[in-house]
């Protein structure tokens, strides 16, 4: 199979996810709520609502959904957010009733999910240009309240990560209320970005200095590392952020960070190959979702915490590395497609695979945050749809320079 119908396959086959997990029944309370897991169908996940508004981006320049269709769910998704998804502080619940809009049982209200999501909000009021799409965006950004949220931690100002005020809930180890800190370098560098549209300027700064750059080393290289060292955090913000034209404050590349961290994953699971015999140049990818013992977050080296590989590829995660190892992601669904045709199904590949266990595991699952996630790379990688609609919207252009942000040519 050529490289076009690589990308048109696992692309179409990533809207069609997207179309059969979202719930686009009009009279619904949980219209355009999409799922979290195809084997999970009624609970959604805020997260991927984020990814799907961006699917329907593409799906609408591809010529896939007609622009009519894409603004009629985009409007009613929007409308679902603002007046039926329940929220904290502005910030929503992380699951869902896919088809009520509630809260599902006790979950956290997460800041970094509600960030997903609204990145979604962000990109397709950016590309729509629609008069109720617009103020529905502004106003679910300006019900935030960030300053509930932020903290002095070790002499840092830090964000809050969730907040949960059930005795019990989930994340919950004490008393019910605020939750954990981003104070590591992680996913939530969009979460910054945001904040900057609804802070002072000065806070905005202090949060995006906040958080710790832990240094680790690529073949002579340093790379800032997050602690499990798992692909999907060097992915999130990158996956809207045109990180090719940009440097932070401190000069940071973040394109050339995310590209040193997979190669580095690369290497890692060739240098396993010995011990799981999922592992060799063309099928690679230790990362976040299904294996053989369920949900699992997964990483490897550069980390702070020694990974624990168990030889499952995260064919999403893999995937979604295709903006800065194209030939090796190319090579990688090749193998998969013509060699491994169990991990294909009728909305492109699954989410992973293990053959090191007895029998061989192929998942039968697919998470909407990391299908998303792959959809959002492979778009950009093929055409920058994506980086170039929410990179150029005027509030990231105005957040990137209350923060610092510079531009550069695009050098890779």
């Amino acid at each position: 199979m050529d490289e076009a119908t690589l990308f048109d396959y696992e692309i179409e086959g990533a809207l069609a996810f997207f179309c059969a997990g979202t719930n686009l029944d009009p009279a619904s309370p949980g219209y355009g709520l999409t799922v979290d897991a195809i084997h999970r169908p009624r609970i959604a996940s805020i997260a991927s609502v984020g990814f799907a508004l961006s699917a329907w981006v593409i799906a609408v320049e591809r010529g896939w959904m007609s622009r009519a269709e894409g603004l009629a769910i985009t409007r009613g998704t929007l409308r679902t957010l603002y007046e039926r998804v329940p929220h904290q502080y502005g910030f929503f619940a992380h699951f869902l009733d896919r088809y009520t809009a509630t809260r599902w049982q006790q979950c956290e209200y997460s800041t970094i999910d509600t960030g997903l999501c609204l990145n979604g909000v962000l990109t397709a009021a950016a590309y729509f240009r629609d008069a109720e799409i617009d103020e529905l965006a502004m106003r679910l950004l300006d019900r935030i309240d960030w300053k509930a949220f932020i903290t002095e931690r070790n002499d840092q100002t830090v964000l809050r990560m969730s907040y949960n005020p059930d005795a019990g809930g989930d994340y919950v180890t004490g008393a019910p209320g605020f939750i954990s800190y981003w104070d590591m370098a992680a996913e939530q560098k969009l979460l910054y970005i945001q904040a900057a549209l609804g802070v002072p300027a000065n806070t905005a700064r202090a949060l995006y200095r906040g958080f710790r750059r832990d240094i680790g080393v690529y073949q002579g290289q340093p790379v800032i590392i997050n602690p499990g060292g798992t692909l999907f955090a060097y992915q999130y913000t990158e996956a809207w952020l045109d990180t090719r034209s940009y440097r932070d404050p401190d000069g940071v590349d973040w394109f050339n960070n995310a590209q040193l961290a997979a190669l580095a994953n690369r290497d890692f699971c060739l240098s396993l190959r010995d011990r799981f015999r999922t592992y060799h140049e063309r099928s690679w990818g230790i990362g976040c979702g299904d294996t053989p013992r369920g949900y699992v977050v997964a990483g490897a080296l550069p980390a702070l915490a020694p990974p624990e590989p168990d030889g499952t590829v995260s064919i999403s995660n893999a995937t979604a590395c295709m903006p800065f190892i194209p030939a090796e992601v190319l090579a990688m669904l090749d193998y998969l497609y013509h060699e491994q045709p169990q991990t294909c199904g009728p909305y492109g590949f699954y989410d992973a695979y293990n053959l090191a266990v007895k029998p061989p595991w192929y998942s039968r699952t697919i998470y909407g945050i990391n299908k998303g996630c792959a959809l959002l790379m492979l778009e950009n990688a093929r055409s920058g749809l994506i980086w170039d609609v929410y990179s150029s919207s005027l509030p990231i252009q105005r957040a990137l320079n209350v923060l610092g942000f510079t531009k550069h040519e695009k050098a890779h």
